[in-house]
């Protein structure tokens, strides 16, 4: 397997972006953190602008001259954020007032007739409250005024077959009506520049392609005419953070549903005419005429989106020889709304060469799969972060062939100081066996220490303890991203997206088809409803460029656009379509309906393994280089519950482990047949297990029968983050005092120990957080994370030995921050026995 070759003589590429933040530090400094990140394992940089104060002036050329000649140095590689500050749009200050973002909003009257050559006051548009706190409303214009009879048996109800354009009795910002004994309801339509996302005002209209070009104009081409020879060599990407519609606040903007002006230009107003739509409805209404001008208005401006916004950035960057990488905000569903998102998840990458995604601000937490609170706006939708988030980019990466497989993830950013290299593990284990192999940490700041802006920072100018071990999490995860590169995840289910759906009107989500195949190890991509329409049907499948899927799965939906509706019709005469609860309506006739219980056993066949015992807790990868070269990783999800059962995969070739820590291949304990492999699985929480497809010829240390528990501590010593040298500690009693409510550095445990001349393995069942084991003066190994074992080799051993744990904690005890109190964390040093066993015999 050449993959594990590569490994074994470590001559993997770089996989690992983190964010160096530029505030416009002095070039010392600078240096000094180019350093320590070449240092601890890390060859590449993403350069973030965001809070820098000259950017695009002559101290940034000269910051960004000065990283390029380090980087250079070291053969690094460099990606820069695009813009001045976040999100990607504001086009450093530049976009003229007809680019900006423009939008349509509505206000409803209702009034009771009879009215006798009456008028009716609607300017101006805005209530008059906003008016008087927003004087921009000023620049407000009428665009139409439609009435209808009012249905007065429910609130917000119309009847709305009785919708009829008035603008023509428009005179003078009054309305001439002439109406009858009835209600009524009046809809005045106008255009306005106030978005409801204040920040995000005076950004460029993501759908206009001539707005996008002011941001190429302004960034992009101006870093080309001042380093356009490092192009392709060391400046390879642009990174947009976070680009979106931005026309009102927050995840939860749906169409329809949710009160907000919404993204309006000549092009949509065009599009929309041609079309016949009645504008009310992309407000409001309840009818089919309304949820099929919802839908036609989403398509319009997602797709709008993806070739004026995304697919013009992409085509720059291609043609200047570097990658288009980033990320939209998927948050709690935005990925298919408006406001924080961009309309589609799909479509808005459709120009980048990377998938992205991001994991920030508690989003993801260690056994929180479940609505929680967290520092995301309106907390954590743990089912969708958990279950969809990862498989999103996942699909992306493989199905869009401009990616090639290559999922990127922003990771670890504004979890506050709770977040150490325990958690950073977990979250990493997650990310990869969901498919991430390119990770972008968040971030190293060289702002003054303690930089109060999104931690957790991995140098903080020396103040993070836990840095010295950061090169452990790198070097491991950069193998498994390397491991995880220049292939594809094997599977033949498809999830549809739910985007079209959600946008003609109910829907359920796909993470909760995701949620019950992961828990019953069957994988499956996210199949975009653009992707399945270009499909080509062969041999039973639906094939999405090289990838075939004998399966789609369409999660609970009344409704589904009819050009959706005709693909699926053609698709059901050769391919398995199952839909969830009940089909949409006019599709009855065809496909299969089962519930989410039901799901599992229809798609048996499809489990990657199958377990002895119902494991929800384990999730699964099957990764394929080519016919020889194949991964399976196994991960366990839990933060509580060890997984212990009979794997048995229908896979007939020989697999090996392979340890990313230590970086060795061992021999896999396992029975073969012509048809399968079976052996016992065991993983404790934060344990994850590779296999490849590799021989090897020793196994790997485990712990055989219990010796002793080391109870007797010669001495305990403390060194808090900002002191250099240790000072005795005269109890473990002290550990839980007052005097160390705030202490956040090392524990050093010293144990005088007895052994025998042979291996050992030493095990301690829960520490915070970080553990390294020192023998004699000899390190035998560091544990960023459970399980905390450690072999001890006989090579070390003398007839009294010095035992010496260093437990390492964060930095949420000493700095208290506020994005911390999101996640509650473990008292100090060591919380279990120390347990010294033998080495199993038949694995010596």
């Amino acid at each position: 397997m050449e993959k594990i070759n590569t490994l074994l003589k470590n001559q993997e590429a770089n996989h690992l972006f983190p964010f160096f933040w530029q505030h416009g530090e002095s070039h010392e400094i600078l240096l000094d953190y180019i350093t320590k990140i070449y240092e601890s394992g890390i060859h590449n940089l993403c350069i973030e602008s965001r809070p820098h104060p000259a950017f695009l002036q002559d101290q940034w050329w000269e910051d960004l001259a000065f990283i390029i000649k380090e980087a250079k140095k070291r053969q690094m590689k460099l990606w820069i954020l695009d813009d001045a500050k976040f999100p990607t749009g504001y086009a450093n200050g530049q976009v003229p007032k007809h680019l900006q973002k423009q939008y349509l909003q509505v206000r409803r009257y209702d009034i009771c007739g009879p009215v006798m050559q009456g008028e009716l006051s609607i300017e101006p548009y805005a209530e008059f409250r906003q008016l008087m706190m927003d004087k921009e409303h000023q620049n407000d214009a009428l665009y139409k005024v439609y009435i209808a009879k009012n249905d007065t048996s429910g609130q917000d109800a119309f009847i709305e077959d009785s919708l009829q354009d008035v603008t023509a009795q428009v005179e003078h910002g009054k309305l001439k009506i002439q109406l009858d004994a009835d209600h009524y309801s009046v809809f005045v339509l106008y255009t306005t520049y106030c978005g409801q996302e204040v920040g995000t005002r005076e950004y460029l209209d993501p759908t206009r392609k001539e707005a996008t070009q002011i941001l190429l104009n302004e960034v992009y081409e101006k870093h080309w005419s001042h380093f356009s020879q490092e192009f392709g060599q060391t400046i390879v990407g642009f990174f947009s953070d976070e680009p979106r519609f931005g026309n009102a606040k927050g995840p939860n903007c749906i169409i329809g549903k949710t009160d907000m002006v919404i993204p309006w230009n000549m092009t949509i107003e065009e599009m929309l005419q041609q079309a016949n739509i009645c504008e009310v409805f992309l407000f409001t209404g309840v009818s089919k005429a309304a949820n099929d001008a919802r839908f036609y208005y989403m398509d319009i401006v997602s797709d709008l989106y993806a070739k004026n916004f995304s697919a013009v950035i992409g085509a720059w960057c291609t043609a200047h020889d570097v990658d288009y990488v980033g990320h939209v905000i998927e948050d709690n569903n935005a990925h298919a709304r408006l406001g924080y998102g961009p309309g589609h998840y799909f479509r808005s990458l459709v120009g980048q060469t990377y998938a992205g995604i991001d994991i920030i601000g508690g989003q993801v937490i260690p056994g929180m799969d479940y609505a929680h609170t967290a520092f995301s706006t309106g907390g954590s939708d743990g089912e969708f972060y958990h279950y969809a988030l990862c498989k999103l980019g996942q699909s992306a990466a493989k199905l869009d062939p401009k990616k090639k497989g290559r999922l990127m993830c922003e990771a670890f950013g504004a979890y506050g100081w709770v977040e150490g290299l325990r958690m950073m593990k977990w979250i990493t284990n997650h990310m990869l066996v969901h498919g991430v192999n390119v990770i972008v940490p968040h971030a190293f700041s060289p702002k003054q220490f303690p930089d109060f802006d999104c931690p957790p920072h991995f140098y903080a100018h020396g103040n993070n303890p836990q840095f010295t071990y950061f090169t452990q999490w790198s070097t491991y995860t950069n193998r498994l991203c390397e491991l995880l590169q220049d292939g594809h995840q094997q599977c033949e289910i498809g999830v549809l997206y739910h985007a079209f759906a959600e946008w003609q009107g109910e829907t359920m989500f796909v993470q909760k088809v995701t949620k019950t195949l992961q828990q019953n190890q069957i994988d499956c991509n996210i199949i975009s409803e653009d992707y399945l329409i270009d499909a080509t049907i062969q041999d039973g499948k639906y094939w999405i460029e090289q990838y075939g899927f004998h399966t789609l799965v369409v999660p609970y939906t009344p409704y589904l656009p009819k050009k959706l509706m005709d693909t699926l019709e053609k698709l059901a005469k050769e391919v398995q379509i199952i839909w969830i609860h009940q089909a949409p309506a006019g599709l009855e006739s065809i496909g299969k309906t089962c519930t989410l219980d039901q799901l599992t056993q229809e798609l048996a066949k499809d489990k990657l393994a199958y377990t002895e015992t119902p494991e929800k807790d384990l999730s699964m990868l099957h990764y394929m280089h080519h016919a020889n070269s194949h991964v399976f990783v196994f991960n366990n999800e839990s933060v509580t519950h060890t997984i212990d059962t009979q794997i048995k995969l229908p896979f007939a070739k020989e697999l090996a482990i392979y340890d990313a820590s230590t970086n060795e291949v061992y021999t896999l304990d396992a029975k073969y047949d012509e048809t399968s492999v079976t052996f016992q699985l065991t993983l404790q929480p934060y344990e994850m297990l590779v296999l490849v497809s590799t021989t090897a010829s020793k196994y790997k240390p485990s712990k055989g029968t219990f010796i002793q528990t080391l109870d007797t501590l010669s001495s305990l010593e403390c060194k808090a983050y900002n002191e250099s040298s240790y000072q005795r500690v005269q109890s473990l009693d002290a550990l839980h005092s007052e005097a160390f409510a705030r202490f956040s550095g090392n524990l050093l445990y010293t144990y005088d120990v007895k052994l025998a001349k042979q291996d050992h393995i030493l095990e301690i069942a829960e520490a915070n957080e970080v553990v390294e084991l020192v023998v004699n003066g000899t390190s035998c190994g560091v544990q960023i994370a459970p399980s905390y074992r450690f072999v001890i080799p006989k090579d070390v051993i003398k007839q009294t030995n010095t035992l010496q744990l260093l437990i390492t904690n964060t930095l949420v005890n000493s700095q208290n921050d506020g994005l911390s109190q999101y996640v509650a964390h473990n008292g100090l040093g060591i919380l279990s026995d120390v347990c010294l066993y033998h080495v199993k015999e038949t694995e010596k």
